[in-house]
């Protein structure tokens, strides 16, 4: 089961507690067609990355955001709005890639023999400094699925071993677990984790309560795929390891990292024994780079998934033997680290917010956050959410992501439109609204899934709940005539 597995997209051709940014200064929009425009002023030289100082970052100020969004080459044709399965670079980021191919294209043998540890270190050190995790607790694989199956297949299980899974985990994840009990004869326990919590304690319990003695993995979705929910990992893990001390926590951090303004060592400090994650999601670093974290004094017991016995078993560079592979991917990474702290972790994470609370409409979601941030009564801010539907009061429209509060989610949501299956709902957004978006078919969680990213605007947003409306009231029975 692949990461794409539940998840059917339409071709181009079918087409609470927030971190407040420091200034929330009111600002106007710019228009639209200027904010998307990637060329430069004629004379000018455009610099390598586009973030307006002097103006507000608040999240609905399109004069910053919109400038933000020129970092972005958009597609011609139709809105994309599915961007959790790889965020697209912005161009500082792309040209640093490219040019780094370049030189590892010209001067070939003599890089990879020559040059290509430093640059892995240097890549190394980038990544570790940035998320405060130590380097010799981080390695580099291709993705966050690889980065977990290192883990859950190099552990050294017994029969009647237990492991404490979530009911919305990652495919790719479930399937290497039910590999391992194929195997190793281990004990699978599904968390039955709540789509819309009442607090954090119902979704702690939901996963302390199966564990036992002889539960000896307990695995977490830091941010759910299917539905953008946002679990407590800190207070889940905190418990586990009152009720059973020896018990391995791993963490799929594929969608939380460089989205939310929670650091991987926020959770390593909770206890978290192991961390995978992918930095070509919203870090915006070229594809098939991720990451593994893991506890030092846990290596020595770990088997790497690939042969390596040049490397000592206490060391975290055991896990990344890929044979040859795209270096310049891995010197990409301090680029997109820079580009995300001109932004910061805190306004990135408001901005995804509001835009997904923009195209859900919902009049009370929008007022708490426009409250929370001191920016409800800006014009603006009004205007943007007077000209939305409050979908959640339609009969045919059904939410399947968290709402309140609004630490449980940022940019993911996914909802469906009574009558429509994930796949019609997903074409009928792309054929005759030219939006693109993601169809979910899970047992738990089904619709389309919208993620909006830093390319994305408030008229996207905006278009998207027209889309959702138009489509909704097309399904309201016209009254009989008598």
């Amino acid at each position: 089961m692949k990461r794409k597995h539940f998840i059917y997209s339409i071709g181009a051709t079918t087409l609470g507690a927030l971190s407040i940014p420091a200034a929330l200064s009111a600002a106007h929009s710019d228009d639209q067609s200027n904010a998307h425009s990637n060329k430069p002023p004629k004379g000018k030289v455009k610099p390598e990355y586009i973030v307006p100082q002097g103006i507000s970052n608040a999240p609905h100020n399109e004069a910053f955001w919109g400038a933000v969004a020129t970092n972005f080459n958009r597609p011609e044709g139709f809105i994309n709005l599915e961007n959790g399965y790889f965020s697209h670079q912005p161009q500082g980021t792309l040209h640093h890639h490219i040019d780094a191919q370049t030189t590892i294209n010209t001067q070939t043998s003599h890089f990879m023999r020559t040059a290509q540890t430093q640059a892995i270190e240097e890549a190394r050190k980038s990544f570790a400094g940035f998320q405060g995790l130590l380097t010799e607790e981080v390695a580099f694989t291709r993705n966050t699925t690889e980065s977990l199956n290192i883990v859950i297949m190099g552990t050294r299980w017994q029969s009647g071993d237990e492991v404490v899974i979530g009911n919305q985990d990652y495919g790719s994840m479930v399937e290497a677990f039910e590999q391992a009990a194929a195997r190793w004869g281990i004990i699978i326990k599904i968390a039955d984790v709540p789509k819309d919590p009442r607090s954090d304690a119902e979704i702690v319990n939901a996963y302390c309560d199966l564990i036992t003695p002889f539960t000896k993995m307990l695995h977490l979705t830091h941010m759910i795929n299917l539905s953008g929910q946002l679990i407590p990992v800190q207070a889940i893990t905190r418990k586990a390891k009152q009720i059973q001390p020896n018990i391995v926590v791993v963490v799929d951090a594929a969608h939380s990292l460089a989205h939310t303004p929670t650091d991987m060592s926020d959770l390593a400090n909770a206890g978290v024994d192991v961390i995978g994650g992918s930095l070509h999601k919203w870090l915006c670093n070229p594809i098939g780079v991720g990451f593994l974290y893991m506890k030092k004094s846990l290596i020595p017991s770990i088997w790497p998934l690939m042969g390596d016995t040049g490397a000592d078993k206490n060391d975290i560079r055991k896990f990344e033997h890929q044979g040859t592979r795209p270096i310049n991917s891995l010197q990409t990474i301090a680029k997109a680290i820079e580009f995300h702290r001109m932004l910061g972790s805190s306004a990135k994470f408001n901005r995804l917010t509001y835009l997904k609370l923009l195209w859900i409409g919902n009049k009370q979601a929008l007022e708490n956050f426009g409250k929370g941030l001191g920016i409800l009564n800006d014009p603006q801010y009004q205007a943007n959410m007077a000209a939305v539907t409050e979908l959640t009061m339609l009969d045919a429209f059904k939410l399947q992501s968290p709402l309140f509060q609004f630490q449980r989610g940022g940019a993911i949501a996914t909802a469906y439109v009574n009558g429509y299956t994930p796949t019609t709902l997903a074409k009928a957004l792309m054929d005759n609204h030219k939006i693109f978006t993601v169809g979910i078919d899970h047992p738990i969680i089904k619709g389309v899934r919208v993620t909006p990213h830093l390319s994305s605007s408030a008229a996207d947003c905006i278009a998207l709940n027209k889309a959702f409306t138009k489509i909704c009231i097309d399904l309201i029975p016209a009254p009989k005539l008598k």
